[in-house]
């Protein structure tokens, strides 16, 4: 399940203006305030985006609206898309249990791949799940994504909710939720 291929849908050929924008803005789950580059020799080797279980209650109006006004010219796609992705937004990111630290995105450039970034990045989120007051660190992950899952299951994470299908036009999807508690920095 790739992010691109959920904004494309919801936003059509508005979806990078309709990022960007509500990329720039603080007030919305999309916002920079929640994404880490990581660097590595001057560029970037991946992103981690995540927020608290309280951001993502406080910040959902918000972001509801933005996705609103970005989708006006194409409302009837935008409701079509909705419809279409209901099972993955509303589950994706959903749930969430005070305390929670949720991850959103985790993502590591192939050719980066195999040098410790996703630990890296994954130690960050805890630290800053930590600064936050969090108690537990939690993601979803589609459940044929076999090196994501092991990467996740050697940081310590486990399942902690049954699978949940989901179809979108042709194709299924098996989402699992994973958590492990903050390690405290």
């Amino acid at each position: 399940m790739a992010g691109d291929k959920v904004f494309t849908e919801l936003f059509g050929s508005r979806a990078h203006a309709a990022l960007e924008s509500m990329y720039l803005r603080a007030d919305n789950l999309n916002s920079h305030t929640h994404t880490t580059f990581l660097q590595e020799d001057a560029a970037v080797a991946g992103m981690l985006h995540a927020y608290s279980a309280t951001a993502a209650r406080d910040h959902a109006p918000r972001t509801n609206w933005l996705h609103l006004k970005y989708a006006r010219l194409q409302i009837f796609r935008f409701l079509a898309a909705t419809i279409l992705w209901r099972d993955i937004l509303g589950f994706i990111g959903e749930n969430l249990l005070e305390g929670d630290f949720y991850i959103a995105f985790l993502a590591v450039y192939p050719q980066r791949r195999g040098r410790g970034h996703s630990k890296t990045l994954l130690n960050h989120a805890s630290h800053l799940a930590w600064q936050a007051g969090c108690s537990r660190l939690a993601l979803d992950v589609d459940e044929h994504n076999t090196i994501a899952r092991a990467a996740y299951q050697q940081a310590g994470f486990e399942q902690v909710s049954a699978s949940k299908e989901v179809q979108i036009e042709n194709e299924r999807w098996r989402v699992l939720r994973l958590a492990k508690p903050v390690e405290r920095s």
